[in-house]
């Protein structure tokens, strides 16, 4: 077990003792032994003061953040406390304040009594999978729409150049820069076709949507007719 301390200034005292997967706080029993590999009960499964943060389970290992409260006289080591690692069964070792003058008053038995765990909260490992595989679909779909905005975008843009240049070569009006221009485009202009065809396959080839097969983004024409708007490198 791992029991993270969070500091906080107050009067009063807490008493930890771990047995297994059951943690004692000032009397109050929290049974973690429900809890599998790889889940985790958010903050707000507790309804009692102590727990700051969620708990977690990992590699069959308890992880926790509990208040450390801090007296009048709290020492360094209770401000700024370390980790407590490979926590043994037993009352739980913290950190002591500094000797006072005051008269020591010995705390009474805690009644013992049950904690109220929300089980309801349970975040699962399996629900935790499935949320990052949804995350991860989302995120490729994203890419995917971006990708073919991108290529519809250059398609459409190209197209139209190309078509005016055939405007002026069918009026016999076109020089042999705007036929060459034209020759190169309609090139340009196919392998973005080919690009976007390409993306439309992605879905359905392995890897899907872990690690995406991407086809190779042909280069942006550039069209002094139609250029693109570049950001200024400047600002």
């Amino acid at each position: 077990m791992r029991v993270n301390l969070f500091p906080q200034r107050r009067d009063d005292t807490l008493s930890v003792v771990r047995d297994g997967s059951i943690l004692t706080l000032n009397g109050e029993v929290f049974d973690f032994s429900r809890m599998s590999d790889g889940d985790t009960l958010p903050m707000n499964a507790f309804n009692d003061g102590w727990f700051m943060g969620d708990v977690d389970k990992k590699d069959g290992e308890l992880s926790l953040t509990l208040i450390l409260p801090l007296p009048y006289n709290y020492s360094q080591a209770q401000a700024f406390p370390l980790p407590l690692l490979n926590v043994p069964d037993g009352p739980v070792v913290l950190p002591q304040p500094l000797p006072s003058d005051q008269p020591e008053v010995e705390q009474e038995p805690w009644p013992a009594r049950q904690g109220v765990i929300d089980w309801t909260k349970l975040i699962t490992r399996a629900e935790k999978e499935a949320q990052a595989a949804a995350d991860r679909l989302a995120l490729a779909k994203a890419e995917l729409s971006a990708r073919n905005a991108t290529a519809a975008a250059q398609i459409d843009r190209i197209t139209d150049r190309v078509e005016t240049l055939g405007y002026g070569i069918d009026a016999g009006e076109a020089t042999a820069e705007d036929e060459a221009e034209q020759a190169t485009l309609i090139v340009s202009m196919k392998a973005w076709k080919a690009y976007k065809f390409a993306l439309g396959k992605v879905t359905t080839k392995e890897g899907w949507y872990d690690s995406p097969a991407w086809p190779v983004e042909p280069p942006i024409p550039e069209i002094v007719a139609d250029p693109m708007l570049v950001a200024d490198e400047t600002t």
